[in-house]
């Protein structure tokens, strides 16, 4: 019965990665619309599509740490609210200020999002089916999310609106899944691994018992917030460069691909949209999910890297130096049999990327999974906000880059990247395949009993 108390959790959790998927990509498609209406700089362009990353990086710290006071529960169902609030509000917004404002708040959602959805999920989930629940509540939630923003844009296109009326019916169509699960969401149980360690609820406890047909064994943890924070410190600072390394590559590609890497392959934004996640994204996952909680988190992280660094390098070689291909540029962009090569080389980048990283970094479940329950608010909350701040930053930076080194430079240094995290999933990342999410002090992962089995 604990399996069908957690998959309750990953629908609920899941609508609001569906949010940010959808509202991520929204503001990739309907940027061009937003261009005709509101004049912007490539400065002002970055800064309006980072602002729910500089909205998340500042929302973060402060719900995680109260999550680790007084619950999830409480904190629960204010990120959706904050969410639907900011994708209204773009809806009506009149100029530059006023938009990026609006994607202030839409962040602010989506960064309390990210810490309180992951935990709520890993600490309602059995060993067994952890990785697999995670996965789909992160990953394909926010693809389906992505899907979802580009058919909205498509069926205002073909109803022929104006170019003022798209961007403002595709941003503010985002409040609608987050607004939809705001009751859901306050009806939660606190999670059962924070009644048992941290601070029970007997009532509460009741209710879970009830309805798993099992009881919850209470075993508090006892040392201190600081002992445990102390303890946790490499964990902490290598999930959270994991995650901004992730980031840095895979946040641009999702907002700038389908505008940037498309029109280089001759694609709508659209096309390249519903093509990358049904050709690549969703094949991954489902290979992820099959895999996740039988081979393991690293083995699918370090294949899937060492493929996304393959064709990324290859796509980077084509872009750079056409000829070794024997194809090459027509002004600029690739044409033909070289537009087919380049978009192949990213399609089997994506499916690498979903087979592994983009489905276990990208689904934010390192830290939930390696910090002991009394700081993994915190400790999740301190990932969150580091690696949306540097995916602000670089998110906010990439048109200027992408102007003085040229797309195929920029398309290397992510190969680059994607090596390098590699190694340090390796070195420094335990394996939690089918093991208790609870740490010891010695960071060493132990293979306890599950309170509840």
């Amino acid at each position: 019965m604990r399996d069908s108390f957690g998959w309750k959790n990953v629908i609920i959790s899941g609508m609001g990665v569906f949010t940010d998927g959808y509202n991520l990509y929204s503001i990739s498609l309907s940027s061009y619309f937003i261009i005709l209406s509101i004049h912007l700089t490539n400065l002002t362009l970055g800064l309006l599509v980072a602002g729910s990353y500089y909205g998340a990086a500042i929302s973060a710290l402060f719900f995680g740490v109260v999550a680790d006071r007084i619950g999830r529960k409480r904190m629960y169902g204010i990120d959706v609210t904050l969410m639907g609030i900011g994708a209204l509000m773009q809806a009506f917004s009149g100029n530059f200020a006023e938009l990026f404002i609006s994607r202030l708040i839409l962040g602010m959602g989506i960064g309390a999002d990210y810490v309180l959805s992951p935990i709520i999920v890993a600490e309602n989930s059995s060993a067994r089916n952890r990785g697999k629940m995670m996965v789909i509540t992160f990953a394909v939630m926010w693809g389906l999310g992505a899907v979802l923003a580009a058919f909205v844009e498509q069926v205002t296109l073909m109803l022929a609106l104006p170019a003022s009326l798209i961007w403002r019916i595709v941003l503010g169509f985002g409040a609608i899944p987050a607004l939809s699960v705001i009751l859901l969401r306050r009806r939660m149980y606190e999670t059962i691994l924070f009644l048992s360690r941290i601070k029970p609820d007997y009532k509460e406890i009741n209710r879970i018992e009830k309805e798993i047909k099992n009881k919850i064994s209470i075993n508090k943890d006892t040392s201190s917030f600081i002992s445990r924070l102390r303890s946790s410190v490499l964990l902490i600072a290598m999930s959270s460069i994991l995650w901004l390394l992730y980031d840095v590559y895979s946040s641009t590609f999702a907002i700038y691909g389908p505008i940037t890497i498309a029109e280089n392959l001759g694609l709508t934004p659209i096309m390249f949209t519903y093509v990358a996640q049904f050709i690549a994204g969703i094949p991954g996952q489902l290979i992820c999910i099959s895999l996740i909680d039988k081979i393991g988190r690293k083995p699918l992280i370090v294949v899937g890297y060492s493929g996304v660094a393959f064709w990324l390098f290859m796509y980077s070689l084509l872009l750079l130096d056409p000829t070794l291909f024997g194809v090459s540029l027509v002004k600029g962009e690739l044409i033909g049999f070289a537009a087919e090569l380049g978009f192949s080389f990213y399609l089997l980048n994506y499916l690498f990327s979903a087979m592994g990283p983009a489905s276990i970094i990208g689904s934010a479940m390192v830290a939930p999974e390696l910090i002991p329950t009394k700081i993994r608010g915190t400790g999740q909350a301190i990932n969150v906000s580091i690696d949306r701040l540097a995916a602000a930053l670089n998110i906010t930076a990439f048109p200027t880059l992408l102007l003085s080194f040229g797309l195929g430079a920029v398309v290397g240094i992510y190969a680059s990247i994607a090596l390098i995290s590699s190694l340090i999933t390796l070195i420094f990342i335990p394996e939690t395949k089918g093991k208790s999410i609870e740490i010891i002090e010695k960071k060493e992962i132990v293979d306890k009993k599950e309170t509840v089995s």
